[in-house]
């Protein structure tokens, strides 16, 4: 039997969304960074102090300029820097394994043609691309020096020409979604970026190819509907940038 469509009106998703994502909470009300549902999925850092002042109108005790040792900053979804907590990072990681070559694929954007023309699944050169930067990362190196070494080290169907740069490197999907499946993490404040590596990471979870569970704290589908309220599965799928049946499926 199939499941009965609910309609919720566009005000109470938006209570719906204010409430989950803790915007009624008064300054400094968090108890910590585990009070703080949004890095479930993370915080996006998007100009200056922007995973800051997202977690301190969440109530997080936190100061301008000023990193909390309980946070991390990785590159994550649809490539952009995101905030975490340091302790979920191998999870958060699994989290966002590609679910499907296709899946992978939709993720590296233009990319994925050249892969596909030289025979390489774009889940596999994700795994090559993690692993090649884990071996190139082995102290705090800034973006430049990194994209450096791997257009060096990787094949012709890795890398495009750029034109404002006037050099031939990585395409920038496949550059910033391998890091931290090869166990990197960013620098806070740095710009350009500076890339090192997460303290402790394991070396048996660099370049992994299983997919992740459905489920879980980090699950990007879950913690889409838990933090957005009601939407379709195409909805998810836009906002994610994934397929809509690896989405359905999950």
């Amino acid at each position: 039997m199939a499941a009965r469509a609910h309609r919720a009106s566009r005000s109470a998703v938006l209570r719906h969304r204010v409430r989950v994502q803790q915007l009624d909470r008064a300054p400094g009300a968090a108890a910590g960074s585990g009070d703080v549902a949004l890095l479930d999925a993370g915080v996006q850092d998007t100009g200056p102090d922007g995973a800051l002042w997202a977690l301190a109108l969440r109530g997080l005790d936190v100061r301008r300029g000023t990193w909390p040792e309980a946070l991390t900053l990785a590159w994550t979804v649809r490539g952009a820097p995101h905030a975490y907590r340091r302790d979920d990072l191998p999870a958060v990681e699994r989290a966002l394994r590609p679910w499907s070559s296709a899946d992978a694929a939709t993720r590296v954007f233009d990319a994925a043609r050249p892969l596909r023309a030289a025979g390489v699944d774009p889940r596999d050169a994700l795994v090559t691309a993690a692993r090649t930067m884990r071996d190139v990362v082995t102290r705090p190196l800034p973006k430049g020096d990194v994209s450096t070494a791997m257009t060096a080290r990787l094949p012709e169907p890795y890398l495009r020409p750029c034109r404002p740069c006037g050099t031939t490197h990585m395409y920038e999907q496949t550059f910033r979604l391998a890091a931290l499946h090869g166990g990197l993490e960013l620098e806070p404040g740095t710009s350009p970026p500076v890339l090192r590596r997460v303290p402790g990471w394991p070396e048996d979870a660099v370049g992994r190819t299983d997919a992740p569970a459905p489920g879980g704290r980090h699950d990007l589908v879950r913690t889409t509907l838990h933090l957005l309220g009601p939407a379709t599965p195409r909805l998810v799928a836009t906002f994610l940038d994934a397929p809509v049946g690896d989405v359905r499926a999950r």
